[in-house]
């Protein structure tokens, strides 16, 4: 699917959004939009529940540019940030990254472990944003598994501090292999207390593509 848009529109300027796309490639970017909005809202409400607070929810996006240039969508290069990453254990196969600036981490870890910012010893703070990702990313697959009726297994969740793109280009790698061009998810969330916020970013492979937009479709009639 992704390379068949990429013929479609290979004069138009990427990052591409669902609105460059004509009638039938865009109905797939709106069904695969709305599963995942519909997987960031139980991840959002989950952390809501966690923090005993609001949470404020953008628009989510969806982007289709070569693997290179993904960095450029978020604009965040060299911000330090901690990163949960989590993926299917199955075919097809999916990549799904919890991003948070990391001083916004460490408040989210304090909250979650009871304890002041000061108290939160290093190991506290790795397992409760582990235990976060597990969560929330756990919360935004079962949302799809729900509405799809397709079992979303994914693997432990793994913890990666460090500057945004250096962490970002581990998983782009993978992307470059298996496409030209990746399909990426992006909803943004904060606090309300809080400026700084969170982002959750999916990576579906071309198999998890045409499988969410064939059950998509089967759901719509």
């Amino acid at each position: 699917m992704v390379e068949q848009l990429l013929h479609v529109n290979q004069e138009k300027q990427f990052p591409l959004t669902v609105n460059d796309f004509d009638a039938d490639e865009k109905l797939n970017l709106e069904i695969l939009l709305e599963l995942g909005n519909i997987g960031a809202g139980k991840a959002t409400t989950a952390l809501s529940e966690m923090v005993n607070e609001k949470i404020e929810v953008e628009v989510p996006k969806l982007y289709v540019s070569p693997p290179h240039m993904v960095p450029q969508i978020f604009g965040k290069h060299d911000d330090l940030m901690a990163i949960i990453h989590m993926e299917l254990s199955e075919e097809p196969d999916c990549d799904v990254l919890l991003i948070f600036d990391v001083e916004e981490a460490k408040k989210i870890a304090a909250m979650m472990s009871m304890c002041s910012v000061e108290e939160l010893d290093p190991e506290m703070e790795s397992s409760a944003i582990e235990e976060l990702g597990n969560i929330m990313i756990g919360g935004f697959l079962s949302a799809i598994s729900d509405f799809t009726s397709i079992e979303l297994l994914p693997t432990p969740p793994q913890l990666v501090r460090g500057s945004f793109e250096a962490v970002l280009d581990t998983f782009l790698v993978k992307q470059a292999m298996m496409s030209d061009v990746a399909l990426v998810f992006d909803g943004c969330f904060r606090r309300s207390s809080s400026k700084a916020g969170g982002t959750i970013v999916v990576f579906p492979s071309k198999e998890m593509q045409q499988v969410l937009i064939t059950k998509g479709k089967e759901w719509m009639g």
